[in-house]
């Protein structure tokens, strides 16, 4: 049996995983291009969706095996670094970083274009500057605002963003119902429809490759790969989920604008939407959508924020991972000691971000945006070739049909389109050639160099378990000066109830950084796990250590809880909250209130290692048994020697409340226990001048109601905080219907 485990948390399920790349691909097209690419290809911009959606779909078949089958932070550029030779490794992270960075820029221009329309429609905005001018100034401070949020690795969870992304497409399926009643009330909108290639096949072509970008945000999948649950079958199934989506919404609303809109007398309704450029969703809803423009204002300030803060987050990790492979310079890979995220590599993005936000209009940037997702694209279906023949064994979540076939003919339109585009934009051409031959350059100078004098790349962070253990104590590990007395009191109690200890330490990375990075932290954890287990050789109890890496702490244990199914979890209290509601602290609470499992909460302050005199608070509590049951396993395994004492109020009748508590410290004790009976004004001031010569202290919590927020009750709050000697509290893990009431009433999980 392994002495030690490793797990990177999966908490992605396949609804998050399709969500985050639903909400990145709605962000640009619907409420950025739609005009833009309206006019360049009139009513065909309903099939230029359609065929960018098949495009999309042979594209995601390649990041869907490849996905499934190497789950792995960095997504693309990894798979083209260990699939294609020399430089073009290299080249699929420079280029897919540059991609992100660029997409970044063409949503902080969106935002900043719709965020301009909102101050209008209040008589605001920015004096002394142009609409233009407004729009980039806008766009520099929300970039600057995501940047910040990404640096002090407090952005969006996955569930804030899920509910963004369902707000936005709540949003848009308004938009569409009253579009077609619009359309019912118009029977002449078959004539917007006609002719339906006004521009002519050269126009289709322009409005596929302007909103590519609308489809790349699956690409994002594939990053979060190391976070979602099951990788081989949910990596495919989100991302075909995603387009699939993406497409039908792309399509039905390109139909009802260009079929509800009125446009004025001898202007095409196709050209009269290309006038309004990425505003024409705005003006298509002041015609057929009641309160509209305000609507589809917040709508598309929430997309373009949303997707905006997930492609930094995307940017930055590349760049990161480029920087941790030697491939860009080593500021790429430092992480902030503080914040735990990779500040130089948010930074240099964002810088690239706000140069193209800044030199270039917003058709320009669409179009670099573009350009260099399907030159990226290309790469990955070129990646997955070459894979399929160096690696023919490896078990894949999802093959890609027809191989190498439709990969080349995917490659094949992607080049097409994005030549194509040199029509629309030869500014955008000379850019993204600019940035490829600088990544030439870079590679040859630096990083070819610097790969070479590197013995190997960091070593990433690899899972690995332990055997399943029947009922173990499960101990959490996390502060140095309370390891030894919680790791002694768990092994004394695993002695006893003849099971073994598992040291738990979780290690909290934040969202901008890969799981695999928490071997960075691991060092840390190491002499924790060394102190366990050397007090296990003394008590002569096995110990094993498990480190689990998560992005939520909270989260990580309950996972790491639900999965072990202890038989009781020791954790460690460092003093109480400033509050009710936060008696235990912002991290322990959450823990104590759904953990499913019993609980011992210890608050250390003996000097002394040895535990002499162990004090027992009896009440007529559940709660009570357990705590007598550990009592019992510190008076044998350690020789500690207990106190069991029941405490009445003045005046009760003994007889009544004797009773009771006779009833709970002997309905599992023969034989019964030598329990003293004392009566007191206040029970909890009796309680804490009788522990004053104790070590210990050892209380059960009190029955608290259903809905209680209160996890040991109140009496347990004041004595635990006046006690002078440790204490430790015990609660029974709550039943079914008590847990499921307690979540449904209070919102707790």
């Amino acid at each position: 049996m392994q002495k030690r485990e490793v797990r990177l948390r999966r908490g992605m399920g396949l609804a998050e995983a399709t969500l985050i790349g639903v909400g990145a691909m709605v962000g640009a097209g619907i409420f950025v291009l739609t005009g833009i690419a309206a006019g360049a290809a009139g009513p065909a911009l309903v099939l230029a969706f359609a065929l960018n959606g098949l495009i999309a779909l042979t594209a995601g078949m390649a990041y869907a095996e490849l996905g499934s089958t190497f789950p792995q932070a960095g997504g693309g550029y990894a798979w083209a670094k260990r699939a294609l030779p020399g430089p073009f490794g290299f080249l699929a992270g420079w280029i897919s970083w540059f991609s992100h960075s660029v997409a970044c820029s063409l949503y902080g221009l969106g935002f900043g274009a719709y965020f301009a329309q909102l101050l209008h429609a209040f008589g605001l905005g920015i004096p002394y500057l142009s609409d233009a001018v407004e729009v980039k100034v806008l766009a520099v401070i929300v970039v600057a605002v995501f940047t910040f949020v990404n640096y002090r690795g407090s952005a969006e969870t996955g569930r804030a963003g899920n509910l963004i992304t369902l707000g936005q497409m709540a949003i848009l399926l308004v938009f569409v119902v009253f579009g077609l009643f619009a359309l019912r009330g118009a029977p002449q909108w078959p004539e917007n429809f006609s002719p339906f290639l006004p521009q002519g096949v050269s126009g289709l072509l322009m409005a596929m490759g302007l909103t590519f970008v609308a489809f790349e945000g699956y690409e994002i999948i594939a990053q979060c790969g190391e976070e979602v649950r099951q990788p081989r079958r949910n990596i495919p199934r989100a991302i075909f989920l995603s387009i699939g989506l993406v497409v039908i919404f792309y399509v039905v609303i390109a139909f009802v604008m260009l079929g509800a809109v009125r446009a004025p007398a001898g202007t095409p309704v196709w050209q009269y939407l290309g006038g309004y450029a990425e505003l024409a969703v705005l003006e298509a809803s002041r015609q057929f959508v009641p309160g509209g423009i305000l609507l589809l204002l917040v709508g598309g300030l929430f997309a373009t924020a949303s997707a905006l803060n997930a492609t930094l987050y995307s940017s930055s990790r590349v760049s990161f991972a480029m920087g941790r492979d030697f491939n860009l310079p080593g500021v790429f890979a430092r992480i902030n000691k503080k914040r735990r995220t990779p500040h130089g590599a948010i930074l240099f993005s964002a810088l690239v971000i706000l140069a193209m936000a800044i030199a270039l209009p917003l058709e320009e940037v669409a179009s670099a945006t573009d350009i260099t997702f399907m030159f990226l694209f290309a790469m990955i279906n070129l990646s997955l070739i070459a894979l399929r023949y160096q690696k023919p064994n490896v078990k894949r979540g999802f093959r890609v049909p027809l191989h190498p076939w439709l990969p080349l003919v995917s490659t094949a339109c992607l080049m097409g389109l994005a030549v194509h585009l040199f029509r629309f934009s030869s500014t955008a051409w000379f850019v993204a050639m600019g940035w490829i031959v600088l990544g030439l350059i870079v590679f040859r100078e630096y990083a070819s160099k610097r790969e070479q004098e590197e013995t190997g790349a960091r070593p990433l962070l690899e899972e690995s378990t332990i055997e399943p253990i029947k009922d173990p104590i499960l101990v959490a590990v996390s502060n140095p000066n309370s390891v030894e007395p919680v790791t002694r009191i768990a092994c004394a109690i695993a002695r006893q109830w003849q099971t073994e200890v598992i040291a738990l330490h979780v290690v909290e990375v934040p969202a901008q950084l890969p799981r695999s990075e928490g071997r960075r932290f691991l060092e840390r954890a190491e002499p924790l796990f060394e102190s366990a287990v050397k007090i296990g050789e003394e008590m002569k109890t096995p110990v094993f250590g498990a480190l689990w890496v998560s992005s939520n702490l909270q989260r990580g244990m309950l996972e790491a809880i639900a999965e072990k199914k202890p038989s009781l979890v020791v954790l460690g209290w460092r003093g109480y909250g400033r509050t009710r509601e936060r008696f235990f602290g912002t991290t322990l609470d959450p823990i104590l209130r759904a953990a499913p499992a019993n609980i011992a909460l210890l608050r250390w302050k003996n000097k002394k290692r040895k535990l002499e005199n162990v004090l027992v608070g009896v009440t007529a509590s559940s709660h009570c048994h357990l705590a007598i049951e550990i009592a019992q396993s510190l008076e044998r395994q350690l020789k500690a020697k207990c106190r069991y004492l029941h405490v009445m109020k003045r005046g009760t009748p003994m007889d009544v409340d004797t009773e009771s508590a006779f009833l709970c410290a002997d309905e599992k004790e023969k034989p019964p226990l030598d329990l003293e009976v004392v009566q007191a004004r206040s029970t909890a001031a009796k309680i804490i001048e009788e522990s004053e010569e104790a070590d210990l202290l050892i209380l059960g919590a009190a029955r608290e109601g259903v809905l209680s927020q209160m996890v040991f009750g109140e009496k347990a709050r004041k004595i635990a905080r006046r006690a002078k000697c440790s204490v430790l509290l015990a609660k029974r893990k709550p039943g079914p219907g008590r847990s499921l009431l307690r979540r449904l009433f209070t919102g707790q999980e």
